[in-house]
């Protein structure tokens, strides 16, 4: 309701509501806040060709990464890999692609054009088995692999298997452990702006050392570790991108505790959180802005668990849900064809990535939950005939990259776009 005053001569009369600020007035961090809460793709775009000061603001890298972190990735597929008794590179690991739907056009045409077995490039040989140095893959994100050649990884390639296109370069100059098998853990880190990645390297010896490569530079850093040292259970895996966050899950099989390697990438420095459960829960790191940065995400008994810090610097549960009292069918699984555990992949945008598997049949459900409307996407992983492989190792879910808004200058590639 509108404000009353009174005049002078005892009357009443309205007052003036001020007019509403212009929207050329509005700042480029405002408008930048209202371009990330669009919709969707086509209404970025919109916006972004009304005028040349949205168009900047739209085409500005850090809000269009913003803008992506709020939406679901369209999903290619996943790929998996069978587990050995070594880790990678020890381990030639079989590939197994599965994918996620037929029904869009441009996902299902990446599905099925996209070399995920990385073997349709005519500059990535496949080695010869008995010297040990086929190309092994060691870890994926924004739709790129890291691959490695050799039982000790010597030669590195990042491939975008849906362009078909690679880049090739050489391990970084650390210094030499004491023992050969002390191997380096790899992670890469993608930018889905502009198609840029990081690898990250990893050595334990007498004093753990890391370095970085960039696709900007093409070169090596090193990264200093400042006083932050891995005491307890070496990385037993390569490392997994977790939006600003690398990490490396240890190898605790003995441990009393879960104690995680946690780079951030933003500000290269390194720490090692505890997690808020015991050793042998599957779990990922995930980075969610509204809820503070870094967050957990574990399942146990088909349950999954949202962890949050507290205003003590613990842990609490933000969210939790029991995936066989909410999904009927899920449960009917578990009886029917003997589905038990439930390993977390990934998370991105509130979407959490899963594998439901059998402990005595080869075939999976790759899952796709919806933490914010407890909705369930379920693919279903079937071994064609006469595979009975478990692909119990790494696995990795493969997102679509979106090309990102062009330059307001540049009128043509953004009335295509």
């Amino acid at each position: 309701m509108e404000p009353w005053e009174r005049s002078e001569r005892g009357g009443v009369k309205k007052t003036k509501t001020p007019p509403a600020p212009p929207v050329a007035a509005l700042t480029d961090h405002l408008l930048g806040e209202i371009l990330r809460r669009l919709p969707d793709m086509a209404s970025l775009l919109s916006a972004a060709l009304s005028c040349k000061s949205w168009g900047r603001v739209a085409s500005n890298p850090a809000v269009f990464r913003r803008f992506l972190s709020l939406r679901r990735p369209p999903l290619v597929g996943f790929i998996l890999t069978d587990r050995g008794a070594k880790p990678v590179p020890f381990h030639d690991p079989d590939v197994c692609f599965i994918t996620a739907s037929s029904r869009h056009p441009k996902l299902a045409s990446a599905a099925s054009n996209g070399d995920f077995h990385f073997q349709n490039h005519p500059e990535i040989d496949h080695g010869n088995p008995r010297h040990d140095n086929g190309w092994r893959l060691r870890g994926c994100d924004g739709g790129l692999l890291l691959l490695s050649r050799g039982r000790y990884g010597d030669d590195l390639a990042v491939y975008d298997p849906l362009e078909r296109t690679v880049i090739f370069f050489g391990k970084p100059q650390l210094p030499t452990p004491a023992h050969r098998w002390c191997n380096v853990r790899h992670a890469i880190v993608a930018d889905e702006v502009d198609a840029s990645f990081q690898v990250i390297a990893i050595q334990h010896g007498e004093e753990e050392t890391a370095a970085v490569f960039s696709s900007r530079t093409r070169e090596w850093a090193m990264i200093a570790w400042g006083t932050v040292r891995y005491r307890f259970a070496w990385p037993y895996s390569d490392g997994i991108a977790a939006g600003q966050f690398v990490y490396w899950r240890p190898n605790t099989k003995y441990e009393k505790k879960e104690e995680i390697l946690v780079l951030h990438m933003k500000t290269m420095s390194w720490s090692v959180i505890t997690a808020p459960f015991p050793p042998g829960e599957s779990y990922c790191i995930a980075d969610m802005v509204e809820h503070g940065g870094l967050c957990i995400v574990s399942s146990k008994e088909q349950c999954v668990k949202l962890w949050v810090r507290d205003n003590n610097g613990g842990w609490s549960v933000k969210k939790e849900v029991s995936l066989l009292n909410q999904f009927g069918y899920l449960k009917k699984l578990r009886r029917d064809e003997w589905m038990k555990r439930v390993r977390i992949l990934a998370m991105k945008a509130g979407y959490v990535y899963m594998e439901f598997w059998s402990i005595r049949k080869p075939n999976s459900y790759l899952l796709v939950l919806n933490l914010n409307t407890i909705k369930l996407q379920i693919i279903h992983n079937k071994p064609g005939p006469g595979d009975d492989k478990n692909y119990r190792g790494a696995a990795f879910p493969v997102f679509l990259r979106l090309a990102p808004i062009p330059a307001r200058d540049d009128d043509k590639k953004l009335q295509d776009a």
